[in-house]
């Protein structure tokens, strides 16, 4: 939901995406022409090895650069940027492990434990931004609220300018991107398994806000027709 939300916002230029993992975001917005060129850092290895493959698949090396980075520990001094994105860690505590499990990747994802992350990333991030640069970050309202991050925030000399909250449009587009996605990756030959992933996905997304009965679901020709 990056791509609409920015969009209305008027937010673009060129992007920066911490706590990037693949990078998911930052190549989404960068296929959306949102960002013109865009620099992702992740402290994990093998996440910044499935961005450096994404980079080839797609052409994209005079686009995309990446960094090994524990936060902007390792990011030159000297970018600067109009945009920074991310979806970094969500709770402070252990408070997520009975709804969204324990394991260690889980955590390693979910956890910055007393946000101590979030402080290290709002205290450093001025400096690599540009005149009217903006950050926006996607957080979870389980795991915390504006007012977790706003002293953060205006300490570090940026001002907070609110909260953002997804429209039924924004809810719209991410639907249709998701639809392609299956299309492209399981309808391609029109075979029953293909078809069962997007019927389930359809039907996990139905139940909490009747989402579908806004987007009605194409054929499987069309779909094999647009891929």
């Amino acid at each position: 939901m990056f791509v609409p939300i920015l969009r209305r916002l008027g937010l673009d230029g060129s992007c920066y995406e911490p706590f990037s993992g693949p990078a998911f975001i930052g190549f989404s917005l960068l296929d959306a022409g949102i960002c013109n060129e865009l620099v992702v850092s992740d402290i994990n290895p093998k996440a910044i090895a499935y961005v450096k493959l994404t980079i080839k698949l797609n052409g994209l090396s005079n686009r995309v650069r990446y960094y090994i980075s524990d936060l902007l520990e390792g990011i030159p001094r000297d970018l600067k940027f109009d945009l920074v994105i991310a979806n970094p860690p969500h709770f402070k505590d252990l408070s997520f492990c009975k709804k969204y499990g324990c394991d260690d990747i889980t955590i390693l994802k979910t956890l910055d434990r007393g946000f101590k992350m979030h402080r290290t990333f709002y205290h450093g991030i001025t400096g690599y931004l540009k005149p009217n640069g903006g950050v926006v970050l996607v957080e979870n309202s389980e795991g915390s609220s504006p007012e977790d991050f706003i002293p953060m925030i205006t300490k570090s000399g940026l001002r907070f300018k609110g909260t953002i909250k997804p429209c039924s449009d924004d809810a719209i587009y991410a639907l249709k991107v998701l639809t392609k996605n299956y299309a492209n990756a399981y309808l391609i030959n029109v075979n029953v398994s293909g078809f069962y992933c997007l019927t389930k996905s359809f039907i996990f997304l139905k139940l909490p806000n009747m989402i579908l009965k806004h987007a009605p679901i194409p054929s499987i020709r069309q779909y094999v027709r647009n891929t």
